[in-house]
């Protein structure tokens, strides 16, 4: 992990100072840039140019520095910029064969429990595209995570407690009725869509009485998100329901607590948690019925109880405004705030042939998830969510998804990756690792893909710090896309036996990277295309 080595050694040097490790823009200025002189500058009241200079030559006599980088130099106006040696760039390449799949792996974490939940859409309607952005970045993230040493629990909320849920049973008890032939009322605030006829019909098939049809048509929707879930790639550990928090007492017991902590106010028949002399919400109605605040941070206090270290929540945008809320009901009941996490993303968008699709959610225009998955399948839909910060909008084009061409991303990754296991497969064997013959790498499109190599596992770690999973998705994408160059430009497969073993060596390393990275983020690892 050389940014990890490399911000540990200059700590060594410089123990009170921050700096930043950068990529520079262009890799012809060095694989990284510390601002060094410039905090230096900015602390001793000299010029940059002179911490610069000085920081330089402190390098180039330390002989860890020289050992793994071949040019060391200071850029204008402030800037050290250091580059990978190639003798080490050769040698790195055998800890991909050493480690196999558990190259990358880092042990930052050291066990903390982390409780991922994501997705947790109320079980009132089948999932949708907006559904799948959640998923794919979630549990992307939590494979990222454990990979980084630390023990993840994914888990889906259902909430099956609420208004919702009720105007969902009325719904369908209102379609049953009519199936009976009676003629019904049916608001324009229940839920429209066909689903609530087709569970309707099963209801009746089956005969369903009226008492039963909030608890059947929860099993139903919940049974019906897994199946979704699972041909979208994701398991989740665990399913858990809201109810429980209210059967086993929690929800009234963490309201309690605020309240014997002095954090409750009461005003126009409601209870309010005070979270300023100026800011209150409401946890528990007039009517007696709590809202989802109470709810949230009684299974918050759930998930803190049971031995996770951190909650990371993920959320849609709407529900930014709950954030500090939550965070603050959380804080009131005395945990560290912090140890709660929440990730909003933003909408999404469909382009089919040019239509632009917005998505909803209780009328009958529904862009169901399981319609794209029939459509372009999953791993186009994890990995287009993939390339996007999680923050930003995005436009899912569809007609792209399907290409079969290198202008889709998925496909020219995934072509890479059985271009390699061909290549394997025409060679006969790997042959064995022998670091003599790696001197024969020697090209900018091989040094390159070496480079592109031994980052990897600092990627790993800096995804499990800053939750920026795209960054794994542009990785894999522009080591896809080194390799093709490389392939396009030299053959492996080549009378020189030496020069053969060395390229085919290289060739291996890139598909064990490539396929780590293709698992991280559940997508398929085709041998033929």
């Amino acid at each position: 992990m050389i940014k990890h080595w490399l911000t540990s050694k200059i700590k060594e040097y410089y123990p009170d100072s921050e700096f930043d490790i950068l990529i520079p823009p262009d890799s012809k200025m060095g694989d990284y840039s510390v601002n060094l002189a410039f905090v230096l500058a900015k602390k001793n009241g000299t010029s940059p140019i002179e911490e610069g200079q000085k920081i330089v030559e402190k390098f180039k006599a330390d002989r860890e520095f020289s050992d793994r980088f071949g040019e060391i130099n200071f850029i204008n106006p402030g800037f050290v910029n250091l580059k990978l040696a190639e003798d080490f760039l050769r040698d790195s390449i055998k800890d991909v064969f050493a480690m196999g799949a558990e190259f990358g792996d880092s042990d930052m974490g050291k066990g903390k429990k982390i409780n991922l939940e994501f997705v947790s859409a109320n079980p009132t309607g089948p999932l949708t595209v907006g559904n799948a952005r959640a998923a794919s970045y979630g549990d992307t993230l939590g494979n990222v995570l454990k990979k980084a040493g630390y023990e993840v629990g994914k888990e889906y909320y259902i909430n099956d407690v609420g208004v919702q849920v009720k105007k969902l049973t009325e719904s369908i008890r209102l379609r049953m009725l009519e199936l009976k032939g009676e003629k019904v009322e049916f608001g324009a605030d229940l839920y429209q869509g066909e689903y609530v006829k087709d569970i309707a019909k099963d209801f009746s098939g089956r005969g369903v009485s009226e008492q039963d049809i909030m608890a059947e048509a929860i099993k139903a929707m919940t049974d019906k998100a897994k199946i979704t879930m699972e041909a979208l790639g994701v398991t989740f550990d665990e399913w858990f329901s809201e109810s429980k928090l209210h059967e086993s007492g929690e929800v009234q017991a963490a309201f309690e607590e605020l309240e014997s902590k002095g954090h409750v106010v009461e005003e126009d028949g409601a209870k309010w948690l005070k979270i300023s002399e100026d800011q209150k919400a409401v946890l528990i109605k007039s009517d007696g019925s709590t809202t989802y605040l109470m709810n949230d941070i009684a299974y918050t206090k759930n998930k803190l109880e049971r031995g996770f270290g951190k909650a990371v929540n993920i959320w849609g945008t709407d529900h930014h405004g709950d954030v500090p809320r939550l965070k603050a009901g959380v804080g009131a009941l005395g945990y560290d705030a912090s140890r709660l996490e929440i990730l909003l993303h933003q909408l999404v968008m469909l382009k089919q042939k040019d239509e632009r699709l917005k998505i909803s959610k209780r009328a009958g225009n529904l862009v169901l998830l399981d319609d794209l998955l029939s459509e372009v399948g999953k791993d186009a839909i994890r990995f287009f969510f993939l390339t996007r910060d999680l923050n930003t909008h995005m436009e899912f084009d569809v007609e792209l998804a399907k290409e079969q061409s290198k202008q889709n991303p998925v496909f020219y990754i995934q072509y890479a990756f059985a271009r390699l296991s061909s290549i394997a497969q025409k060679a006969g064997a790997v042959p064995e690792f022998d670091e003599a013959l790696l001197q024969l790498l020697k090209e900018e499109e091989e040094l390159k893909l070496l480079r592109d190599l031994i980052k990897f596992p600092d990627l790993v770690e800096e995804v499990a710090k800053n939750y920026h999973v795209h960054h794994l998705a542009q990785y894999a994408l522009d080591l896809a896309s080194d390799f093709h160059k490389f392939y396009e430009k030299h053959r492996i497969i080549v009378d020189d036996a030496s020069l053969q073993a060395a390229r085919l060596t290289l060739s291996e390393a890139v598909r064990k990277v490539l396929a780590s990275c293709l698992d991280l983020m559940g997508l398929s690892a085709p041998e033929k295309m």
